[in-house]
């Protein structure tokens, strides 16, 4: 029997160990929310985006041989472009069938690089305008049928067993330690099988541990300079610290069941620690102690040859668990002394609450591994379906063929701090949200000032943004916030920086770049969405390009092709190209192609009505015969915004505007401008202008 037992324990410890794997492999892999979480890490990794931009640029390459001589310009852009969060959503639709095929579905891994490929010739001309006429004009899409076959890896079916083995193993496992400790016919065969459960736990524990080592050190000696190398380096890192989790659980719980089961034993700290000591120098005439310290020792000489970092972390870690026990022993045994008094030590609580507390540690464990995960993976991943800005009717109809709700100022919030005269409700990403999809904004110069909070517009543009703002404004409004400001007590102190203010920045202001990174993080979780720009530009377009750039939207930008016309809202969505980014004053020019000067490309209404009565249909600014039409609906008076907004976007004022405009200039109203974009009904007129 003793034999039988021996026999017993070894399998549940095996099966332990593989239910251990299989729950960590299940709760990362088999969950969509953590599958794309990962995957997204994984893209990310420095040597992982630079081996995947080396495949790229030989692929552009093979295509056409003759621009090798742009390798290294092909392979920054590459490596740029395959780790910039604009490839995010791209890469959740690449992989979304691999995960159907973990799942439990029918799909296929696919990953078309060609269709990086044609991104990166894409934005290798936007970067690099010269280099376009290098590029051969049907480049990216010979590419497009250039390596793009689907591939199928069988092997990932054989993964299906991990949603058995998370929940079975484990559960066998136990209940062959239990066994193991019951078969041998002898008095306290009950504490026996706990105590049998809990070193079987601590064993596989220790076990997974050397798993977790010796794989660290494959890993780690692995080529990260091979694209194999990179990602098994990057994906190791991603999943390890899962599976030293499990380490921990299984050791700690393992400890904590074996103490409480163990016969006499003294949960006093002090008790704990010279038990451990003894054990390690002297585990007594026992053979099977002797072994176990022998085994154990050899294990730890091995792992300390082979990772000794990594055994550093893992002592670390063990001293962490072993405080974590020393605790629970002095609490309960406090607790109990509380409950029954000192003199009565021999009292069973403190083993029973230490033993309750491994096992509850050690099933919720188990029951974290083989609980169902989320199979939602175009959620994880923002996966918008296939709606393009919210109607798939959208998808084919060109740029210019779109109404798009619009802001005036929309960076003039009334939530936002600071901000006289606020022309909006709520922030950029708040109207973002709400569906506005053209935000109007002016861009200039600003300085931080002695009072902290209060910004002000450079020297340089002081006193521009002086006249425009007294002419926006008028006189006696200006004057009023300025000496709330105290402005002319304010001394700068900070850089100057580009913000976004309304003609003076003392007035309210936004630190433009930090406001672009969040537009940029919307667009990645909106994958399905198209977004323009129109910037009153006081700040160069050098600075403006930085901005952009900075913020990590420049994969994004739309470069108009050579003959002027606008795609269709569908394939920019397709192509990635789904910010459109227009200038009032300067545009880009050849530098900067993507800065588009907005009125070469815009016609639009007049913006200065003091009533209702006044609106008028009128060209201002830009030629008649431009494709984008933009028309300016609010009130300029100050004083009553908000009442003004509420009348003025009512549906039954707004929409025979916009029906008048589109028949008197003969173009359809693509952008319809607003103040506070709450009041009335924007959404409605914009849907009834798309034929909704």
């Amino acid at each position: 029997m003793r034999y039988l037992s021996r026999a017993l324990a070894v399998v549940g410890v095996a099966l332990l160990v593989i239910g251990a794997v299989s729950g960590v492999v299940h709760r990362e892999v088999l969950d969509a929310d953590r599958f794309a979480a990962h995957v997204e890490a994984v893209r990310t990794d420095d040597a992982v985006s630079r081996e995947l931009g080396v495949l790229v640029a030989d692929q552009i390459i093979a295509a056409e041989p003759d621009l090798v001589a742009l390798r290294p310009l092909l392979e920054s852009t590459a490596q740029s472009l395959v780790a910039s969060p604009a490839l995010g959503p791209v890469v959740g639709l690449a992989v979304a069938p691999t995960f159907d095929v973990l799942d439990g579905g029918d799909g296929a891994m696919v990953l078309r690089l060609a269709d990086v490929a044609a991104l990166v010739v894409a934005t290798v001309t936007t970067l690099s305008p010269a280099v376009h006429a290098t590029l051969p004009p049907d480049l990216d899409v010979r590419l497009s049928d250039f390596a793009g076959q689907d591939h199928t890896n069988g092997v990932l079916h054989q993964v299906h067993v991990v949603d058995l083995l998370a929940w079975l193993a484990p559960l066998l496992g136990v209940l062959l330690l239990v066994t193991a400790g019951s078969v041998i016919p002898a008095p306290g065969r009950v504490r026996r099988a706990a105590r049998y459960a809990g070193r079987g736990s601590v064993v596989a524990g220790g076990v997974l541990a050397l798993a977790l080592v010796v794989v660290g050190f494959l890993v780690g000696r692995t080529d990260d300079g091979t694209l194999s190398g990179a990602l098994a380096q990057a994906v190791w890192g991603e999943l390890s610290g899962a599976f030293w989790v499990a380490v921990g659980v299984l050791a700690v719980a393992g400890a904590a069941i074996a103490l409480a089961a163990r016969p006499g034993t003294d949960l006093a700290p002090r008790s704990l620690l010279r038990g451990a000591t003894t054990w390690i120098v002297d585990p007594g005439p026992e053979p099977w102690p002797r072994v176990g310290r022998a085994v154990t020792l050899l294990l730890l000489g091995i792992a300390l040859l082979l990772q000794p970092l990594a055994v550093v972390q893992i002592v670390l870690r063990v001293v962490g668990a072993a405080l974590v026990l020393l605790a629970l022993g002095a609490l309960v045994t406090a607790v109990g002394d509380l409950v029954r008094g000192r003199e009565d030590r021999t009292h069973h609580l403190p083993r029973i609450l230490v033993g309750t507390v491994g096992v509850l540690a050690l099933v919720t464990a188990l029951l974290a591994g083989a609980w169902p995960g989320s199979d939602d993976l175009a959620g994880a991943v923002a996966v918008d379906g296939t709606a393009c800005n919210g109607h798939d009717e959208l998808c084919d109809r060109t740029y210019d063929e779109v109404a798009f709700p619009a802001t005036h100022n929309s960076m003039s919030a009334a939530d936002q701090p600071g901000w006289f005269f606020a022309e909006q409700p709520d922030g950029v990403i708040s109207q973002l949200d709400h569906g506005v999809r053209v935000l109007l904004i002016d861009s200039w110069y600003g300085q931080e000032t002695s009072r902290p909070g209060v910004v002000a517009t450079s020297e340089g543009s002081r006193a521009a943004g002086i006249a425009e703002a007294r002419e926006s404004f008028g006189d006696a409004a200006v004057n009023s916030a300025l000496r709330l400001r105290d402005a002319t007590k304010l001394a700068p102190t900070g850089p100057v920086e580009p913000y976004l203010c309304h003609a003076l920045c003392e007035l309210g202001s936004t630190k433009w770049e930090p406001l672009m990174e969040q537009v940029r993080a919307w667009m990645d979780a909106h994958p399905r969405e198209v977004v323009t720009l129109f910037v009153q530009d006081e700040v160069s377009p050098a600075d403006t390009a930085e901005v952009v750039e900075d913020a990590g939207l420049l994969p994004y930008v739309y470069t108009p092709t050579a003959d002027g016309s606008w795609p269709t809202l569908g394939s920019m969505i397709d192509s990635g190209h789904r910010l459109v980014v227009l200038m009032e004053n300067h545009g880009g020019g050849t530098t900067y192609p993507w800065l588009l000067d907005g009125f070469q490309q815009v016609q639009d209404t007049p913006y200065l009505f003091e009533d209702p009565s006044e609106f008028s249909c009128d060209l201002n600014r830009g030629t008649p015969d431009l494709p984008v039409f933009l028309v300016n609906h609010w009130i300029d008076d100050k004083t009553a915004t908000v009442t003004n907004a509420a009348q003025v976007n009512a549906l039954d004022v707004l929409l025979p505007r916009l029906q008048e405009c589109a028949s008197e200039r003969d173009r359809l109203p693509n952008y319809v401008a607003v103040d506070f974009y709450d009041q009335g009904d924007l959404f409605g007129a914009v849907d009834a202008m798309n034929g909704f």
